[in-house]
């Protein structure tokens, strides 16, 4: 089997690319032929593992003033990606994260075609379903609503960055439709799916997985990196408002006793996070190493005592959750989209009602408080996700998702 895979970033920079890689290799390795077509962004580069193309323009947003140009290039991006694909004929293409309906509409023409879905750009005009007045989760389907609750008219009327990615984005919502499968990670997904107006027989249901490690190796490392004296706290993700770090601050300054607060993070609101450290006096008890390696990120979910995932957006999976619970870790994380899919609440670790930041603080401390019962729930953790959230349960159902898709478009 050949498979086209389409993404716009193609490097491991977050969860979603991340699970490219790993899923690449996965295939890769039981004899599934791998071709990459990516934007050519400044830091995609060709990796030499495999073929892959970096083609202009291919997931072009409309920047600029000129909505021609847009279109221009756009099309030339198509066509660019239609040569791709009569050079290499794939049986099944996979599209990762891409929302240029251009190249969408080239995809779906020439083979069948599966769509995964890793967060709610394909039904949301601002990208995380958050309400822009409210910044509370947006309950609604995309339509009216999208005006009426300010998340879309202002920047309709002004032609802002937004706005004049309006009509791309609700061209590309529409030609999803035709896509044969969209991989939704959670319930929560499917849920969303449905709402917004896609075929329950599009939907193919498939969690994330994540690496492995022996049980023995996993303790090793925890003994060896524990830091017995100290209660550790760590978050991993971008930096960025739907994440939660800046909730997570809040609910440290109600935490009791003493701690130290890891934050693995990089993105658009690093700046911020400093800053609210120092408003709320927490300089000395939180530490910001930064993005990591997931090498390094594994040497700190060995020395935390407890990982937190505090989101407040609808969460398709989030594949930190799970490589916490793969390293032996409790995961305290706020109750909201994919999460409660995979943290059993009271056996894994324990969720908080989301944006709630004194019960996050109360379940941090809970965790902190008794290490015995942690180091349980870490072990329990280590269980789930060898049961459930590996490549070797991922990547069958994978594959016949891509057979599913294949034989649907024979119907046609």
């Amino acid at each position: 089997m050949k498979v086209l895979h389409l993404c716009d970033h193609y490097r491991p920079i977050g969860g979603a690319e991340k699970l490219l890689f790993d899923t690449l290799d996965a295939l890769e390795r039981n004899g599934v032929e791998n071709v990459v077509a990516t934007h050519d962004y400044l830091e995609n580069k060709a990796t030499g593992d495999r073929k892959e193309y970096i083609v202009h323009d291919l997931d072009l947003h409309p920047f600029s003033w000129n909505y021609l140009d847009y279109f221009i290039r756009s099309a030339r991006a198509g066509k660019a990606l239609r040569k791709v694909i009569e050079a290499e004929r794939p049986d099944c293409i996979h599209i990762h994260n891409l929302q240029n309906p251009f190249s969408i509409s080239e995809a779906i023409k020439a083979a069948p075609t599966v769509r995964a879905i890793h967060d709610p750009r394909l039904y949301c005009f601002n990208n995380w379903r958050i309400l822009r007045k409210t910044k509370e989760i947006c309950p609604y389907p995309l339509g009216y609503k999208c005006v009426t609750e300010g998340c879309l008219w202002p920047d309709l009327l002004a032609f802002t960055t937004d706005g004049r990615c309006a009509i791309p984005r609700y061209a590309s919502y529409l030609m999803h439709r035709r896509v044969e499968k969209l991989i939704v990670e959670s319930e929560a997904m499917r849920a969303c799916v449905l709402q917004n107006g896609y075929s329950e027989t599009q939907i193919a249901f498939l969690p994330n997985f994540t690496k492995t490690f022996a049980f023995d190796e996993v303790m090793r490392r925890i003994d060896e990196l524990d830091r017995k004296e100290e209660n550790s706290i760590l978050f991993v993700g971008r930096a960025s408002f739907e994440k939660g770090v800046d909730y997570l601050l809040e609910a440290a300054t109600h935490i009791k006793i003493p701690f130290k607060l890891y934050l693995v993070t990089g993105g658009p609101e690093t700046a911020a996070i400093h800053g609210k450290i120092e408003r709320l006096g927490l300089k000395g008890k939180v530490e910001v190493p930064g993005v990591q390696s997931y090498a390094k990120t594994r040497d700190y979910y060995a020395m935390a005592d407890v990982v937190v995932v505090p989101s407040v957006w609808i969460e398709s999976f989030c594949l930190v959750g799970i490589e916490a619970m793969a390293n032996a870790k409790p995961v305290v994380a706020f109750r909201t989209g994919g999460i409660p899919d995979w943290l059993e609440d009271g056996k894994t670790g324990y969720l908080a009602e989301c944006r709630n930041v004194k019960e996050l603080a109360e379940k941090i401390e809970l965790v902190l408080k008794d290490k015995e019962a942690a180091k349980v729930m870490g072990i329990m953790g280590y269980r789930r996700v060898q049961e459930n959230y590996t490549m070797e349960v991922y990547l069958p159902r994978l594959l016949r998702i891509y057979e599913s898709a294949m034989e649907a478009r024979k119907k046609l």
